[in-house]
């Protein structure tokens, strides 16, 4: 069940931009790739109607039980609301099945009986009767739970109160099992709580109570302003210091113990424990945009580097575009990401021209795409009608010389043509000097003087004159890309799909991008009021279920799972660096400088193309990754991930989630609806969750209790509502 269902959500999830269908094209388009590559596909229909299920409260009441019988005479049940009579049947099925009477006069606070009429013994045969749980469809109540009590008796017996016990799920003896219907879950969970988990889904790394409860006291507003306020702490740089403060065993390029795993090991405290969330989630969307990846072997031994860049993506996160892609463009670990470091002038002798891949992705990737844009987003299209390219081969050629003459930032008086080409940041040397973590220096004689002219014949066309040197080359290059038309489009987009949905409306975009194009207060680029233009949006905040959402990217949701479920670090370093390849994403290990996923991704054998529908997160999906991701649930939830010598780092204690379910599997209900549901749990999977749990009927309630939470929480976070941010 749980393959397709996550291959159907994500199609779901992506539904819609200008001019979509809604539900009934996006669940044909998830009809079709879910028959395509899932072979044990589950119920489409059944996953579809969950929230159409979960909006219209049944007028019955379900009572779920199973039997032994006696004769062949099943347990008969009688079911009194407020004292009267609403239903009888017999319960003569040996697996748990539902039965239903009419729900007359169930509200909250009245009375409910399940009266057990016959209990008795034929021979060796004894007839006994098992109820699960009784429930209206959106309450789900236990025998066992607090409050619950059984009558025990024959005839009127079973109502005099007089011999009276704790419910529990076996009924072995006639009698009336007696409670007090409680509020509705729905009711009695705070819609402002609720609105607040949601609107953290897409602002940090996942709701807890305590962040929930602080987004509601102090409004999104509020909430945005306090973290924009908190002050920028360096994190990543100072943790792989300290691994290198060690000593020789830790320095690269040589030792026993050193590995760039760090920088994972770090991303995933940042995401549990940082209290500055939106900074975090921010930088993250950041990077992979302006990606560096650990996939390239030639940014090993450079964790310091990557660290440095890494702080600086959160430095600026709420900073200006323009100081970013500056600081971007000349980070040591982007120049051999992407080349651009040692790439020497060109040479007409040898006809030698200078490195073109970062010129080339700084356009396409980092700042104006591959076509022009309206304001919205759109492509503009030529008298042809067809879509306009932003530049060509020779721009890509002009650019490739401006970022000629750059490499490692040693002191001046090192810039030599050897140590350009050849000398590398030694971080076990006396005295070590750090210029790992320095910008990159222009060296002398090494810079193109030649003319640089970029996007001629275009508006914004711009010619750096011959013997322009490094820095103010690359300062008027920079400035032109800020100053591009397309720059606040499509970077909004980017980011809008990072945070909130995978396929924006063109409205939407045009929003943020003339934030982008002007804070209100005249300038340009402003991080900041992107990333709060992009979170309060009206699309952000109600959101069109059948037309917004995405499929939540494997690093988010299991750091959705982990800070909501209060996990511990045994070591405090989160040890998970190599727990999750398989889940087709690994933090900073993109797999190309597209990063993760591309941003124009649609998946094959659907109905998005049709509508010009983008999910780019279903790019990680696959029969292989789905599996896995099962798998990594149920081994968090039965020992923990990552390892500290010989014991699991990152586990789960859960004890407050038991200790929530011995109160009432309602009660854990509503805790998960808020912290991994955010108030969008439907009829049907509560139900799911509930049968889930009473299939763990056994043993006493110090053991039984914590193995229902587990097997809850696996139903919970493997479920299709999880799966997608709405």
């Amino acid at each position: 069940m749980f393959g397709s269902a996550v291959l159907v959500a994500s199609l779901l999830a992506c539904g819609g931009g200008d001019g979509a269908p809604a539900t009934p094209g996006v669940a044909q388009a998830s009809a079709t790739a879910t028959a395509a590559t899932s072979p044990a596909s589950a119920s489409i229909s059944t996953i579809f109607s969950r929230s159409a299920k979960s909006a219209v409260m049944s007028p019955t009441l379900t009572i779920r039980a199973h039997a032994q019988l006696a004769a062949n005479v099943g347990p008969i049940v009688e079911v009194r609301i407020g004292g009267l009579a609403v239903g009888q049947f017999e319960v003569r099925s040996w697996v748990v099945q539902d039965y239903t009477v009419p729900s007359t006069g169930l509200r909250a606070g009245a009375q409910v009986e399940l009266v057990y009429l016959n209990d008795g013994s034929v021979g060796s045969e004894h007839r006994n009767l098992f109820v699960a749980y009784i429930s209206d469809g959106t309450n789900f109540v236990s025998p066992s739970q607090p409050g619950v009590l059984f009558d025990r008796g024959n005839g009127s017996a079973a109502f005099d109160g007089q011999d009276m016990v704790p419910g529990t799920e076996p009924l072995r003896e006639s009698g009336a099992l007696r409670l007090t219907w409680p509020a509705s879950g729905t009711a009695a969970a705070s819609d402002g709580l609720m609105d607040a988990s949601r609107f953290l889904q897409k602002a940090s790394f996942g709701p807890t109570r305590a962040e929930a409860e602080r987004v509601a006291t102090l409004g999104y507003t509020g909430w945005i302003n306090e973290q924009l306020a908190l002050p920028v702490v360096p994190s990543y740089l100072p943790y792989i210091q300290s691994k290198f403060n060690v000593g020789a065993t830790n320095l690269p390029p040589n030792s026993v113990n050193y590995t760039p795993d760090w920088l994972t090991q770090k991303f995933w405290s940042n995401a549990v424990t940082a209290p500055d969330q939106l900074r975090k989630r921010t930088a993250h969307a950041l990077h992979s945009i302006f990606v560096t990846s650990l996939v390239d072997s030639n940014l090993f031994h450079h964790a310091r580097a990557h660290a440095q860049y890494l702080d600086t993506l959160d430095r600026l996160a709420f900073g200006n575009f323009r100081d970013l892609i500056e600081e971007v463009a000349l980070s040591p670990v982007m120049g051999i990401y992407l080349s651009h470091m040692r790439n020497p002038k060109e040479d007409p002798a040898t006809h030698r021209l200078p490195d073109e891949n970062f010129a080339r992705e700084l356009m396409q990737l980092f700042t104006i795409g591959l076509h022009e844009l309206n304001p919205d987003g759109t492509p503009r299209l030529n008298s042809q009608g067809q879509p306009i390219e932003t530049y060509n081969n020779a721009d890509v050629m002009a650019m490739a010389k401006v970022f000629t003459g750059w490499s490692w930032g040693f002191d001046n008086n090192a810039l030599t043509d050897h140590n350009f080409l050849w000398t590398w940041p030694d971080a076990a040397a006396q005295g070590n000097a750090r210029v790992d973590i320095r910008r990159m220096k222009p060296y002398p004689g090494q810079h193109s003087s030649a003319e640089k002219r970029l996007f001629a014949g275009k508006p914004h066309a711009v010619t750096i004159p011959a013997h322009t040197n490094a820095p103010e080359g690359v300062r008027i290059a920079l400035d032109t890309l800020f100053r591009h038309p397309n720059v606040g489009p499509f970077f909004s987009r980017q980011m809008i799909q990072r945070l909130v949905t995978s396929n924006p409306s063109s409205a939407y975009v045009h929003r943020v991008a003339a934030v982008f194009n002007d804070n209100g207060q005249g300038v340009r680029g402003d991080l900041g009021a992107v990333v709060r233009a992009t979170l309060l949006d009206t699309e952000a905040r109600n959101p069109n279920p059948a037309a917004t959402g995405k499929l939540r990217e494997p690093v988010v949701r299991l750091a959705h799972a982990v800070r909501a479920l209060g996990a511990r670090s045994a070591s405090g370093e989160f040890l998970m660096a190599t727990e999750l390849p398989g889940l087709g994403q690994r933090a900073h290990w993109m797999p190309s400088v597209f990063g993760y996923f591309r941003p124009g991704y649609v998946p094959p054998q659907s109905l998005l193309p049709g509508f010009a529908g983008t999910a780019p997160e279903f790019q990680t999906v696959d029969e292989s990754t789905t599996a896995n991701w099962i798998n990594t649930v149920e081994l968090m939830l039965r020992q923990g991930i990552g390892w500290h010598g010989s014991l699991p780092d990152v586990t789960l204690p859960l004890n407050s989630e038991a200790a929530i379910l011995a109160t009432s599997p309602e009660h854990l209900l509503r805790h998960l609806e808020l912290l991994l549901f955010t108030g969008r749990m439907p009829a049907e999977l509560r139900k799911d969750v509930i049968d889930a749990m009473q299939g763990m009927s056994e043993g006493p309630p110090s053991r039984r209790d914590p193995a229902r939470v587990r097997v809850a929480l696996l139903v919970a976070l493997t479920s299709p509502e999880y799966l997608i941010q709405r």
